[in-house]
């Protein structure tokens, strides 16, 4: 990496930095605690809305049957949609978007794991922007204009999608497109731990490691003066590394659940302040190029990009892993390491792979090429990597084979 490249990178994240400082994340109104999920009508009624669609992923009939009573107690009208794909696209988006319109709503519910909440959210962006596609707001500040009121009912905790700005998208293909823009923000989130027994062990490794790998790049992005966003993410990676196996292993009870919705908030608070790093990056890379899980991926590439760092994240991991609660004692190098193994320790007992199996020499170059261009200029990590270093962290993490390293 050159010393012109890093300047710049590091330049154009000051001025990012700078801009969210200008224009903060819209306020979100948040309702929390077992039976939250009947606190929808009141919200509707807050806002003056008559008639939401309610977009239901493929969750159990109890749910669905809790949400709907919800809605008929308060006497509110609705339309369901629940012919979502799996994961849903952006075609999905799209149909949502026209039965919204036909069905006359002023409002959404997205009741669901984080893609559902996210092609809700891309849904009501198209609705704002009648001329434009969801293809045309992929990017950055590209819708720009404020989305009909939408409610995010997470039923895993984890990906933050119910407070994020933000919208991972599916084209046709499988591959992922991300929206980013502040109207993203759905307009209140109801996190109801009771919501989250059911769901597979498969959500909630990869909505757990999404959330995990968020608070940690961002306590390492955020600003040694920030307390506010170093606070939020430390918290919350304690409380993923506390929960969120015994969460994955038998469901956790509800206090468990409800740290996790916690965790899961805060994390994405700290990454809106701050943004993202090489792990998203590489991971949602991988899922592009290898159509790998996220927590497969993260599993392994989290820690791997951690030691990749050296000595440049030392210091930051080292107090991450005292405010966290992981190690309090030692010195930096040791408190660090404890981290990352605590990390990998978790990941193992999970169930998630140890290497990246079946990733070609041509597709690590491939998936470096995407993730420096995904994370350079505007991610913000501890040192500035080319391609080639992306990429040399794939070579290390991959199982050897014909053709693949």
């Amino acid at each position: 990496m050159s010393m012109l490249t890093a300047a710049r990178c590091r330049t154009v994240q000051a001025l990012a930095r700078l801009g969210r400082r200008l224009h903060p994340a819209g306020k979100q109104t948040v309702e929390t605690g077992a039976g939250a999920l009947f606190s929808v009508g009141q919200l509707l009624r807050d806002r003056r809305l008559k008639k939401p669609m309610a977009v239901l992923g493929p969750v159990p009939a109890s749910l669905r049957a809790r949400l709907l009573r919800a809605l008929d107690e308060s006497d509110i009208a609705y339309v369901v949609w629940d012919e979502l794909s799996q994961p849903p696209t952006t075609g999905d988006a799209e149909q949502i978007c026209l039965a919204w319109q036909s069905g006359d709503c002023d409002s959404f519910i997205a009741l669901g794991d984080g893609p559902v909440i996210d092609a809700v959210k891309a849904a009501a962006a198209r609705c704002a922007r009648k001329g434009r596609t969801v293809m045309d707001m992929v990017g950055r500040r590209r819708v720009g204009r404020k989305l009909p009121p939408v409610i995010a009912v997470p039923t895993v905790a984890g990906s933050g999608a119910e407070s994020l700005g933000t919208a991972v998208v599916a084209g046709e293909r499988g591959t992922l497109f991300v929206m980013e823009d502040e109207v993203l923000m759905p307009a209140a989130a109801v996190l109801d731990p009771e919501l989250l027994a059911d769901a597979s062990r498969e959500q909630v490794a990869d909505a757990g490691m999404d959330g995990l790998c968020r608070a940690i790049e961002a306590y390492l992005a955020a600003p040694a003066g920030d307390r506010k966003t170093k606070n939020s993410a430390a918290q919350a990676v304690g409380l993923f590394l506390k929960d969120l196996q015994p969460c994955w292993n038998t469901g956790g009870d509800l206090k468990a659940r409800e740290e996790m919705l916690s965790a899961s908030r805060m994390a994405a608070q700290a990454a809106t302040a701050v943004g993202g790093g090489y792990v998203r990056a590489l991971c949602r890379a991988v899922q592009n190029e290898c159509g790998m899980g996220f927590a497969q991926a993260c599993g392994v590439l989290l820690p791997a990009v951690l030691e990749r760092y050296g000595s440049s994240a030392v210091p930051a991991l080292a107090e991450l892993a005292a405010a966290s609660g992981m190690a309090a004692n030692g010195t930096q190098d040791k408190r660090a390491a404890a981290l990352i193994a605590a990390i990998r320790d978790m990941a193992f007992r999970m169930g998630l792979p140890e290497a990246l199996e079946g990733v070609t020499g041509t597709a690590a170059a491939d998936i470096g090429d995407m993730a420096a261009a995904t994370a350079n200029p505007r991610y913000v990590s501890p040192v500035v990597w080319t391609a080639d270093d992306c990429a040399g962290v794939l070579r290390g993490v991959c199982a050897p084979q014909d053709g693949a390293y």
